[in-house]
């Protein structure tokens, strides 16, 4: 629905420029993302209209086809609202103190009426929230130190159907909390790893992953042995394809890839020389990623949060090694393996190491904005040097050609 006075497309591209857009991932605690908590940033120029933002945004490639999580508006709760990427997928997170408002339960209703999932913020099981509960979808726990017990409010949600999100769970501790009370979902995937707000996602400055570090699996080291092979000057195509029909899955994932519709070929390509040579290192380089991550459950999006970093690092790097840089720092944290036993297994230069593991130098620099970014934190790109706006803006530019190419490694969607 189009807002009353809505101004023309150019002025909502205008206001979408001018405004720094976070995207959050929503996660099961077995790590796959269900959605995607999308929020414009409050510090905006004046005279920018959040709602023309938000009805301006490109949900489509911000949230794929999961749910689109979005911050309820005033607008927005009078039903002006922006297009779901699949019906039923658009879920409005209605603010704290809704519930308390007047006419709550009706509005409530009127907006299930046109097909809109309810999320409900700040939720503590009061009478007010409670009489919510028959419209609601989701409803959003704080599961830090400050929130209410957990396990009542879960029980008293999935009785009525409701699922649970767990919000600011920064702990171990509190993440097995988070699993004992029987909580449904994670806002900031934390147990995906894939960035996000919650303190448990983020990498320490030395590029670390800040949970539970493990070693690398067989497969992943072999995975990385052939990004080290990619990442030498002298190796030869030949050099690649050897090694690749050591691993038959791989050698079948490589053919399959060259011989689909992407690349409208004249001809089968029947060996894996001729298909390295036909994809390149980068295309290959993605397709051994994405094969490290075959055993991690929601690959396609840990794929697309990789090369969403490693393809906003080298645009506002305007450096090929910075697409290395964040690719690799992002593959470690999908692995969950410190960034030192990526480093080790795919040997890079002292450059790109250093950027990786110390963010040093203009290489860790970028890096290290494109992390905060990530986290929702434009206070910490401020302090990596850059702007918060042209970060979100790169981000959001990189997430199209991002998502293409890992569903179509991938083969999902």
């Amino acid at each position: 629905m189009v807002l009353p006075g809505a101004t023309p497309a150019e002025d909502t591209a205008t206001a979408l420029s001018a405004s720094a857009v976070h995207r959050t991932p929503v996660a099961d605690l077995a790590g796959r993302v269900i959605g995607y908590h999308v929020a414009v940033d409050p510090e905006r120029p004046p005279g920018v209209d959040v709602d023309q933002i938000y009805l301006g945004l490109d949900l489509a490639n911000l949230v794929a086809d999961r749910y689109a999580f979005i911050p309820a508006t005033p607008a927005m709760l009078d039903g002006y609202l922006p297009e779901p990427v699949v019906p039923g997928r658009l879920v409005l997170v209605l603010p704290p103190g809704f519930a308390e408002s007047p006419g709550a339960l009706g509005r409530a209703g009127a907006l299930r009426g046109l097909g809109m999932c309810l999320a409900l913020a700040a939720y503590r099981g009061e009478p007010a929230q409670r009489a919510l509960l028959t419209h609601m979808s989701f409803v959003l726990v704080d599961a830090g130190p400050a929130g209410p017990a957990l396990p009542p409010l879960v029980h008293e949600a999935h009785a009525h159907g409701v699922r649970v999100v767990a919000t600011d769970v920064a702990t171990e501790g509190e993440l097995d909390v988070c699993r004992a009370s029987g909580v449904d979902c994670l806002l900031g995937g934390t147990v995906a790893g894939l960035g996000g707000a919650s303190r448990a996602a983020v990498p320490t400055q030395r590029g670390r992953h800040a949970g539970r570090s493990r070693v690398l699996r067989a497969g992943e080291a072999q995975c990385l042995t052939i990004l080290n092979l990619l990442h030498q000057p002298e190796t030869s195509p030949v050099d690649v394809a050897q090694v690749i029909e050591t691993d038959p899955v791989l050698t079948l994932r490589v053919l399959h890839l060259v011989n689909s519709g992407v690349y409208a070929l004249s001809h089968q390509v029947d060996t894996v020389r001729q298909a390295v040579v036909l994809l390149g290192p980068s295309e290959v380089s993605t397709l051994v990623t994405a094969l490290a991550l075959e055993a991690q459950p929601g690959a396609m999006d840990r794929l697309w949060f990789i090369l969403a970093r490693a393809m906003t690092c080298e645009l506002l790097a305007d450096d090929n090694a910075a697409y290395t840089v964040g690719m690799l720092s992002a593959l470690a944290t999908q692995l969950g393996v410190p960034a030192d036993a990526v480093l080790e297994k795919v040997g890079v230069s002292e450059v790109v190491g250093d950027a990786i593991a110390h963010e040093a130098g203009p290489l860790g620099q970028v890096l290290r904005a494109v992390r905060a970014h990530e986290q929702s934190d434009p206070d910490g790109v401020l302090a990596a040097g850059l702007d918060p706006v042209a970060v979100s803006r790169a981000y959001l530019g990189c997430l199209r050609d991002a998502l293409s190419i890992a569903r179509t490694v991938t083969r999902e969607g």
